[in-house]
């Protein structure tokens, strides 16, 4: 029973994880930069900058993509207006 319900605890992080992709600082030849953030895009469209360990940092700038924009948001998710949009191409 332990096992299993161990299994089940590691399968869930694990996939929990799996949602979340990074974006890493590079240099010119594409090493990754460990002095300068990088940011970790979660499965509904949220940006948060990310400290070295993983931690998301939601004391710093955070963004929401919606379709081909960009947009800025607080803490909590609501639209920065004040602020400028970025558009994808």
């Amino acid at each position: 029973m332990k096992l299993t319900l161990f299994t089940s605890l590691i399968i869930f992080a694990l996939s929990a994880q799996a949602a979340d992709k990074r974006i890493y600082s590079t240099d010119t030849i594409g090493n990754r930069q460990y002095d300068k953030p990088s940011y970790t895009i979660t499965d509904n469209g949220r940006i948060y900058e990310t400290d070295s360990s993983g931690n998301k940092r939601y004391d710093k700038q955070s963004y929401r993509i919606e379709g081909d924009k960009i947009f800025p948001t607080d803490s909590i998710g609501n639209r920065q207006y004040n602020k400028p949009a970025f558009e994808m191409k």
